[in-house]
């Protein structure tokens, strides 16, 4: 005669022996991960703005800034927004030599990406650069040279310029984990 209630218990001890101690957790974790939903791509942006204003109208004042931010394989694309304002120097003519902005975005290889060079207002500009078939990796550079006058005694009259890098890289994207890796 067979008994039935032999080969449950011979099944619920070799059940109990797999699901506990560190098989268990191996088999708990499995279980638990595949409830959770996938990963997936998303993007994630870095941004370096550059705002000055001139505020000082007796001499002209200097301005300098260099900024770098790293560039992978990651790196999709690079977007650059500049505007330049030149109040004060509306009803004189274009010098070169007196007000300017100079802005130039070099990439790790040495090789100028993007640049600008006004003397007089410049409207939003707007440009996209596009990995070519990809981008120099390495650390990129933002330099800016600018001389500029402005005056806020009684009426605000200030030259100014802005320039607004962003850097967009993909990343992989875990639920419930607030950072893109």
């Amino acid at each position: 005669m067979r008994r039935p209630g032999l080969g449950a218990a011979l099944l619920m001890a070799v059940l109990m022996a797999s699901t506990s101690g560190c098989m268990g957790l191996i088999a708990a974790r499995e279980t638990v991960e595949s409830l959770r939903e996938p990963a997936y791509e998303s993007l994630k942006n870095e941004k370096i703005s550059i705002v000055h204003e001139f505020t000082t109208v007796a001499n002209f004042t200097e301005y300098t800034n260099r900024s770098t931010f790293m560039v992978n394989e990651q790196t999709t694309e690079i977007n650059v927004y500049f505007k330049a304002t030149f109040e004060l120097s509306r009803n004189l003519p274009p010098n070169n030599e007196t007000r300017y902005v100079r802005a130039t975005l070099t990439d790790s290889e040495g090789m100028i990406q993007w640049e600008q060079d006004v003397s007089e207002d410049a409207n939003p500009l707007e440009e996209t650069l596009q990995p070519n078939p990809s981008f120099a990796n390495g650390e990129w550079e933002l330099d800016v040279k600018a001389r500029g006058a402005g005056d806020r005694t009684f009426v605000s009259i200030t030259d100014n310029f802005v320039i607004i890098v962003t850097i967009t890289n993909t990343c992989t994207q875990y639920p419930l984990v607030e950072d893109c890796f």
